[in-house]
């Protein structure tokens, strides 16, 4: 059974680091080990000079810091990547928007910036119909039983969150339709807010469906005020939750006495609001903007949603999702509860193999745990298979222009492995490409990062961060380079390619070996 997990949420910190992180050392040992600290709001102030402590290792952050933003102009000098980056050791910024997973299979969606109709601010900072679209279908890709997430992160406030509530009406904030409309969306059980620097917390809302009707999974808002208010407000927060896919229904079903209703508006239910049918959603309804000013937006809104059409996975079409039927069966060897083992179609060498979730994930850092210690399984059946042969195998994984998580295994000699650490550096330096040495991929990509990642046989890490371009065949090259295998007239896995019934014949020869062996998964 999984455990719980416990987090803390904090508010605008306005570059008050040092007050920020002794009150998280102070909560450590009352009320600890919490794992993870996540911030909202606006986390660099107009003076980061306290920063420059824990940048330098002076001091340390006692804790997994994870960051969103930015929401105004003047914090941009402080992010270097603006889909996502190291600010410091232990401090990480997520990207503007996304879902992050956490090792105990918490689901956290996050979104920055304000809803802003002045096309003049930077894109950094303005919300954007795209972005609350990308949330939503990162969330309920792939879960056709889609309860909600864990929590909700948002900078911005949702509108009329505090309309139903009869114990405080006469707020003034900032309130977004978008975010209102991502909130109904993706049904946290938690949604935290910043930026009104005031503390707020209404009675939980039922979520409901597109008919109107309630559904079991309550959400409960928090707006969290500034770190240094004036008026002592609660501007951090903790919990405490088991993952919302790994608990009961009936427990998620319980219900409080302080209850209030649904508080968005109805079209907020709608999944395709932000369809180009001006019945469905005339563009003067977030902005109120004037007839020309409508129609450009509406055309650059639409030429928006095409490109995303045009990048929008379908499962169905997915060569390696167990379920899809362009899958290539025929080279399948095994398949365990979570995890497969398939030969590569026009594999380097013959027993070219690649691991894959059975469902649909984007990439390693992407996977739960449970599939993670799956695939460790998988790693260790392949390691002891090539050592019958006295080979050894290398791992690696190119996150880039692929839609299904795949690690390549390919296996050397094991006398070569001496000259495989030297030679992946090698091509590398030759395409301009930079290896670090890491202790965990998760602590050195985020969800939505783009890299290629290594495991050699010793078992160190090395990995690349990609930018904008990136040798796809990059794996292949270096292991078919004369330095190892001395393959260079199969590099492109296109010029490899067998026929059904060779492949046939190759699945079914491996397959024997294994059962051989006696590999079981």
């Amino acid at each position: 059974m999984c455990e719980k997990q416990k987090v803390l949420v904090c508010g605008d910190v306005q570059g008050n680091f040092q007050l920020l992180f002794s009150k998280v050392e102070g909560i450590q040992k009352k009320s600890g080990p919490f794992d993870l600290l996540f911030c909202i709001g606006n986390f660099f102030g107009d003076k980061c000079t306290e920063l420059a402590a824990y940048k330098s290792g002076k001091k340390k952050v006692p804790i997994r810091t994870f960051i969103i933003g930015p929401n105004r102009v003047s914090d941009l000098e402080h992010y270097s990547n603006f889909d996502g980056s190291e600010i410091c050791h232990n401090i990480t910024y997520l990207g503007k928007r996304g879902l992050y997973i956490t090792d105990s299979g918490l689901k956290i969606a996050y979104v920055s910036g304000i809803e802003e109709p002045n096309k003049n601010l930077p894109k950094e900072i303005i919300l954007t119909e795209n972005d609350v679209i990308s949330v939503r279908n990162t969330c309920l890709k792939n879960q056709p039983d889609f309860r909600g997430v864990d929590i909700l992160l948002s900078s911005q406030w949702p509108i009329d969150i505090n309309s139903l509530d009869s114990t405080n009406q006469k707020l003034h904030f900032r309130g977004s339709k978008l975010i209102a409309w991502l909130a109904a969306q993706v049904k946290p059980r938690y949604h935290i807010s910043a930026l009104e620097e005031i503390y707020y917390e209404p009675p939980p809302y039922r979520n409901k469906t597109t008919n109107g009707e309630n559904i079991d999974i309550a959400t409960r808002f928090v707006a969290l005020a500034s770190i240094k208010n004036l008026e002592k407000m609660k501007w951090i927060y903790a919990l405490n939750l088991m993952p919302i896919d790994r608990t009961r229904l009936v427990d998620l079903a319980v219900r409080t006495t302080d209850e209030m209703p649904f508080p968005y508006p109805t079209w907020t239910l709608l999944p395709d609001y932000f369809s180009t049918d001006a019945d469905k959603k005339p563009c003067q309804y977030f902005y109120g903007l004037g007839s020309n000013e409508n129609n450009k937006r509406t055309s650059e809104a639409d030429r928006e949603r095409k490109k995303m059409k045009k990048i929008e996975f379908d499962q169905a079409k997915c060569w390696f999702c167990l379920s899809s039927p362009e899958i290539n069966k025929n080279l399948i060897i095994l398949i365990g509860n979570q995890v497969y083992i398939t030969l590569a179609k026009g594999g380097l060498v013959d027993d070219h193999f690649l691991i894959l979730p059975i469902s649909h994930y984007q990439s390693l850092v992407t996977l739960p745990e449970n599939i993670e210690k799956e695939i460790d399984t998988a790693k260790e059946i392949l390691t002891r298979y090539f050592s019958h042969s006295g080979r050894i195998p290398v791992f690696f994984e190119r996150n880039y222009k692929s839609s299904h998580c795949q690690l390549q295994v390919i296996p050397i000699a094991q006398n070569l492995e001496p000259h495989l650490k030297s030679t992946f550096q090698e091509v590398a330096e030759m395409e301009n490409i930079q290896f670090h040495t890491i202790n965990c991929l998760k602590e050195a990509a985020l969800p939505g990062v783009t890299y290629f990642f290594v495991q050699l046989p010793s078992g160190e890490k090395i990995f690349h961060k990609i930018g904008k371009n990136f040798p796809l065949q990059f794996g292949r090259q270096v292991l078919a380079s004369q330095n190892l295998l001395n393959l260079n007239d199969r590099i492109d896995w296109k010029e490899c390619l067998k026929s059904k019934d060779d492949e046939m014949k190759l699945a079914a020869e491996v397959r024997n070996k294994f059962q051989t062996y006696q590999l079981d998964f």
